[in-house]
């Protein structure tokens, strides 16, 4: 009997420290934390991401960053390239990716559309979006371009104001500084239509929105 008991506490003891080890290695993180998406290695700006540059962490839901982006949403990431450097093991935030067309490729550049060039153009124009661009006065479209930059004159980047955090066109009601110009991905051949429209008619460009921006 009392060696039944014996036994009986050491099972109990090795139970205990048993359930101590599980906890501390998966319940914790199970119970407690939230499964994020960080860096596996440093990831420089521009860098389209893959499957090896990320793994899984636990934090504390009052650690996260804003919009950082769960584990279960990894499909969503890849493929998509980095809009800053993102450092080794640091979460990552939906914002700080950008589908991949965001970047230059082939002979892309980007060039200036000059503030005095611009007739019309909306206070919401953000880097990311789409715009095309009209001309004439019959207003023909010159065609559609990406938005690489949205200056103001002091050359400052132009983004949401304060508390500002949706990226939908009507969810922009205030901004950080009055736009300036812009700067838009294109090649010479297609910078050449628009600079050709603007030495020909003046009438200035009309810059019209035509999706929304980066999610």
């Amino acid at each position: 009997m009392k060696k039944g008991r014996t036994v009986m506490g050491l099972l109990l003891i090795a139970f205990a420290i048993a359930g101590m080890i599980l906890w501390e290695t998966k319940g914790r993180e199970a119970i407690l934390l939230d499964a994020v998406i960080v860096a596996s290695e440093t990831i420089p700006r521009g860098t389209v991401i893959t499957r090896d540059m990320v793994s899984q962490s636990g934090v504390l839901p009052e650690n996260r960053i804003y919009k950082g982006v769960e584990w279960a949403a990894l499909p969503k990431i890849i493929g998509r390239a980095a809009l800053q450097d993102i450092i080794e093991n640091s979460q990552i935030s939906i914002e700080y990716l950008a589908d991949d067309d965001f970047y230059i490729h082939g002979d892309k550049s980007i060039f200036v559309i000059k503030p005095d060039w611009i007739a019309m153009r909306s206070s919401s124009l953000r880097r990311g979006d789409w715009v095309d661009i009209y001309a004439g006065e019959e207003l023909n479209r010159i065609g559609t371009y990406r938005v690489a930059f949205v200056k103001d004159a002091n050359e400052t980047e132009v983004t949401d104001g304060e508390g500002q955090k949706g990226s939908d066109l009507l969810d922009r009601t205030a901004s950080n500084s009055i736009i300036s110009h812009i700067e838009i991905i294109a090649d010479i051949r297609e910078y050449k239509k628009i600079t050709d429209h603007v030495k020909g008619e003046g009438e200035g460009l009309l810059l019209v929105q035509s999706q929304g921006a980066i999610k």
